[in-house]
């Protein structure tokens, strides 16, 4: 799938493909390719030439991780079940148990996540945790000093 991506990068045209690694999941594979490219051609090339490189390392594994679902761990809708798990806020993987709840909106987000996102914003003081939190607030009213759930 990575080396055919290559190809279709060059034509842009996604027709040629393959999908069958994304069969079982809800990664969209009818997608359009923007016409400019958003990084310098030095910068293709290099990430070109990992894909290749990974593509033909017998040492990786070229399959999708799972979850207890039995489906690829990002897919938001159970394959097995057509069940419709909500959207973590901060991953965007499904909320399948232990979500922290934001009360001004209908929004979740993973305990796991949320707590490392707290974690993370209280031992960098970064610039980019506190755009995170902004966001936050905006989109759900969280509050401006986010605290650990133990729920």
């Amino acid at each position: 799938v990575l080396s055919s991506g290559i190809n279709a990068e060059y034509g842009g045209n996604t027709d040629m493909l393959d999908h069958s690694d994304f069969a079982d999941t809800d990664i969209p594979y009818d997608i359009m390719l923007p016409e400019d490219h958003s990084i310098q051609e030095d910068e293709r090339e290099e990430a070109k030439e990992w894909v290749l490189a990974v593509s033909m390392d017998q040492r990786v594994q070229q399959v999708l991780n799972t979850d207890e679902r039995g489906c690829y761990e990002a897919s938001l809708i159970n394959i097995h079940t057509s069940v419709t798990s909500p959207q973590c806020i901060l991953s965007g993987y499904p909320v399948l148990r232990g979500e922290v709840v934001f009360r001004n909106s209908s929004r979740v987000a993973n305990k796991d996540d949320w707590n490392v996102y707290v974690m993370a914003r209280k031992v960098t003081h970064s610039v980019e945790c506190q755009d995170v939190l902004s966001y936050l607030q905006q989109l759900t009213g969280a509050p401006s000093n986010p605290s650990y759930s133990f729920q």
